[in-house]
Order: C-alpha cells, then structure tokens, then sequence
C-alpha cells in the first residue's frame, strides 16, 4: 500500500474513534447549548490524541495491535524532498 494512503488511513481510523468517543461522552450530560460544540470539539480532540499515541505505542511493542489504527505496516517517511524539487507556496 502507498505510503501516503496509509498515513491517511492510519490519521482518519484514530480521527473516527475521537468523534465516536466524543459522541458517546455527551451522551447523558445536560451541556448547554451554547456550549455543546466546544465540549464535543475538546472531547473528540482529547481522546484522539490518547488513542493514537497509546495504540501507537503498544504497536510498537505487539504489533498486531497495529489493526487498531487501520494497518498493522507503519509508514515510512523520507527526509527533505528530492535534488531539485522546491516546495510551492500559493499566493
């Protein structure tokens, strides 16, 4: 598989278990209105991040657990870009 799709599954797959976390994590709370975005955006947020460095970490360890974020095979990134080519801005 392209490096590129897997990093995206393997970004998407933890993005997912965020906004299920944060759906789940509002249910059975009287949050306000005004508030409700920023309670679920913090949610969502927060267990992303704790589950894509803890099954990230445990990956490295069992790497079957891998399965959790999408593939069990780790990208690999090259340093820089290749002789001659610049990164493009847009104005």
């Amino acid at each position: 598989m392209h490096d590129l799709i897997l990093s995206w599954i393997r970004t998407a797959v933890p993005a997912g278990a965020g906004g299920l976390a944060a759906w789940l994590g509002t249910k059975g709370f009287d949050v306000a209105p005004e508030h409700a975005l920023a309670v679920g955006a913090s949610v969502g947020a927060a267990a992303t991040t704790v589950y894509q460095a803890t099954v990230s970490t445990l990956q490295r360890r069992w790497p079957l657990v891998g399965v959790l974020l999408g593939s069990t095979k780790v990208p690999t990134y090259k340093a820089g870009l290749p002789q001659g080519q610049h990164g493009t801005y847009l104005n």
